[in-house]
């Protein structure tokens, strides 16, 4: 059995624990994401045919709902900012750079775009983890995020 298919029959039991109590899709996406961090895509399929709902209504629950996060993230997060002085400083190449990376890194990381953090002067600026590292170029983005395990 792969991963994913003992992730899906774990779903499909959550599910099954709420299939006969009224309006119970929310309570039922919401204890799928607490156990797991996220939402499987895959979710929605077996969230429409064991509740009932139509694929459209699950999906706009989740796309309603910041909280709710589809699809299994990284282990672990680089924000890039892309703002006007970030932007100017560099920052598309960086990004750049990093995505490169995260798509051979498998799930390593994921690369974030985020409004401006307020620390202008040290532009163009990443967060590793909530953790601002500024005056960034690509190369070294690229030696912080070799430094994750």
């Amino acid at each position: 059995m792969t991963e994913e298919d003992v992730t899906r029959k774990r779903v499909r039991e959550i599910l099954t624990e709420f299939k006969d109590h009224q309006g119970a899709l929310l309570i039922a996406l919401l204890h799928i994401q607490y156990e797991l961090g996220y939402t499987p895509e895959f979710a929605v399929e077996d969230a429409s045919a064991i509740l009932g709902f139509s694929q459209p209504e699950v999906w706009g629950v989740l796309s309603f709902y910041s909280d709710f996060k589809i699809g299994k993230q990284g282990d672990h997060f680089i924000d890039i900012c892309v703002d006007g002085p970030c932007h100017i400083g560099g920052a598309p190449g960086v990004r750049r750079a990093l995505e490169e990376a995260a798509l051979d890194e498998s799930n390593k990381f994921e690369v974030r775009a985020i409004s401006c953090p307020g620390i202008c002067a040290k532009a163009p600026v990443v967060a590793v983890n909530m953790r601002y590292h500024g005056d960034m170029t690509p190369d070294k983005a690229l030696e912080l995020a070799a430094k994750l395990d």
